[in-house]
């Protein structure tokens, strides 16, 4: 895997990672080049470059590579279509959005994220005494987090302890007042990250984004805690055994955390072992996938 930086923000920061990126396609001659959408950019360029290097290539669709939702205009959406088609074969998480790819035109296979490994400093007790804060609230600030509407349920909890992760300038641009009960991590190092979701007795990740599998959801299989997702089609068939989903609106919020609370013992025990299960299927999909792209590459290369 190769990182391309640049501490630029402009077209020129593009242009440099985009010589970078030619650069390293020369030194590496990939048979198969594996790039993620977003970004946008780099896709194209790895279009764009494909018949002069001649790789497979197998573009990693995140749901904003699907459908847009945060750059949502017709030139996006066009090219977004394109490059669907144009790839060798997309990988997306649900069936959902393999439907949609479908029937863009597009080759397609469904893969969900692994389970990331908890980084932790010390061993975490999660007994109920031991408890840092009631919720860890993943966000980001983005345009598809629905912060004003968690904000408003953690007003109708007064009681209850929200630690909201991401930069707090962020939060402060969007010119938002939080309750009392709302605390703010500012950016965490890895550690403190994974420690937080450990010591939290509910973990929320929310997104308005359609079929969309947030990276929280993940975390809290990982380190066995009960999770409070939004509703949608692919996360209920993927969480909906350890999580409780919950539509964007206040109430629905706050009730789905009482819901938790409510129940923490038993989704805990439950996210632990269905995350060993979750492992082991996962290694089987993933070794399809790999045989399914290998299989590509030698037809690719007749």
């Amino acid at each position: 895997m190769e990182i391309i930086e640049s501490s630029r923000r402009s077209p020129i920061s593009w242009l440099s990672k985009s010589c970078k990126t030619i650069k390293t396609l020369h030194r590496k001659r990939p048979d198969v080049l594996f790039v993620q959408n977003p970004s946008l950019g780099l896709t194209i360029l790895a279009v764009l470059l494909r018949s002069y290097f001649r790789y497979l290539l197998v573009v990693d669709a995140h749901n904003e590579g699907v459908r847009p939702f945060v750059r949502s205009g017709l030139f996006v959406q066009f090219l977004t279509r394109w490059l669907l088609r144009a790839a060798d074969t997309n990988v997306v998480t649900n069936d959902s959005l393999a439907n949609e790819v479908s029937a863009m035109g597009g080759r397609v296979l469904i893969l969900p994220d692994p389970l990331p490994t908890p980084n932790f400093t010390q061993q975490i007790d999660v007994s109920p005494r031991k408890k840092k804060v009631d919720v860890a609230v993943i966000c980001t600030y983005a345009a598809d987090e629905p912060i004003l509407d968690i904000l408003a349920a953690a007003k109708l909890m007064p009681e209850k302890i929200f630690a909201c992760t991401g930069r707090v300038e962020k939060f402060e641009s969007l010119g938002l007042q939080a309750p009392e009960n709302v605390e703010f991590t500012g950016f965490l190092t890895d550690q403190k990250y994974w420690d937080l979701l450990a010591s939290a007795s509910v973990i929320c990740d929310l997104t308005l984004m359609p079929d969309c599998l947030v990276c929280g959801a993940y975390e809290a299989l990982s380190v066995g805690r009960p999770m409070v997702l939004s509703s949608n089609k692919a996360t209920e068939e993927l969480f909906g055994s350890v999580a409780i989903l919950t539509e964007s609106e206040p109430s629905s919020i706050a009730n789905a955390l009482q819901n938790a609370f409510k129940n923490e013992a038993e989704i805990s025990r439950a996210a632990i072992k269905e995350a060993h299960v979750y492992q082991n299927t996962w290694q089987s999909n993933a070794q399809k996938c790999l045989q399914e792209i290998e299989a590509q590459k030698q037809r690719h290369e007749r």
